[in-house]
């Protein structure tokens, strides 16, 4: 684990293991690294090369006043590849990660092996929250609002918002204390990116991607539908790869950990 400077100084912790292929996760908006922490295991104990870095502005990297636009994260991705000496890699983005890994896949394609999308929502102003049913779709202004209204609460009810099905109070406080740790004006920038108006030219550079593409969607996550999920993966990805996640939220990596690390490792080794 380290602190490495990317190209305006800017650091981000990143924790690099192991040999192999190297596969880089991108956490969702106020997380960081640690949710990983159980695939992070199951990679290296299948010979890869495990890359987690904390995002600009999340964790335990620096949180500088930055646009935090996609674009901007998708140059951080860029910049720490080449830091630490890797030419191409596999991506798995989850949620604002997914939003960012679709961005870099539009701007440094020659850097991809393969890319992984879960929960993503690049195509709809949705995220989830705890008020919103199973496939409900709620407003990112109504985030934003929850957010500067009570930034605690708020937080608490974005995190329960995550799970599709019963999640013991720990597993809560510790996503919330993780969330805690990114200021509200990060947490505020990156729920923006979610009104990003390329949502048409991320769709097209997705459709062009010359290496394989995969979605994990969880079927009771409220930010997108599996259709809507599904249709990433079919259509946008060409008869990419696609897993439902039948007892998931948002977090089908938390809560069904065994299949997606499964799912995972037989999709990097076809």
């Amino acid at each position: 684990m380290t602190m490495v400077s990317i190209t305006d100084e800017t650091r981000l912790y990143c924790q690099d293991a192991g040999t192999g292929p190297v596969v880089l996760f991108l956490h969702g908006g106020c997380m960081s690294h640690r949710v990983w922490e159980s695939q992070v295991k199951a990679l290296l104990d299948a010979d890869y090369r495990v890359v987690t870095p904390d995002l600009r502005g999340h964790g335990s990297s620096d949180k500088p006043v930055s646009p935090y636009t996609a674009e901007m994260y998708a140059d951080d991705v860029d910049a720490l590849l080449s830091a630490l000496g890797i030419e191409r890699c596999v991506l798995v983005g989850w949620s604002l990660g997914a939003t960012i890994a679709t961005t870099f896949a539009s701007k440094y394609s020659d850097r991809l092996a393969k890319l992984v999308l879960v929960s993503s929502s690049i195509f709809d102003t949705i995220a989830p929250q705890s008020d919103a049913a199973p496939g409900e779709r709620l407003p990112i202004d109504k985030m934003i609002a929850n957010q500067r209204r009570n930034r605690p609460r708020g937080m608490e009810r974005f995190v329960a918002g995550m799970f599709g099905t019963d999640v013991d109070e720990h597993t809560l406080r510790w996503l919330w204390s993780v969330g805690m740790q990114t200021p509200m004006r990060v947490a505020i920038k990156t729920l923006e990116i979610y009104e990003n108006p390329q949502r048409e030219r991320l769709r097209d550079a997705l459709s062009e991607l010359a290496v394989p593409g995969a979605v994990f969607h969880g079927a009771l996550d409220g930010s997108a539908t599996l259709d809507d999920a599904e249709s990433i993966a079919v259509e946008v990805f060409q008869n990419g790869t696609f897993v439902a996640f039948e007892e998931s939220g948002h977090v089908p990596f938390l809560e069904e950990s065994e299949k997606f690390e499964d799912e995972l490792l037989e999709f990097l080794r076809a």
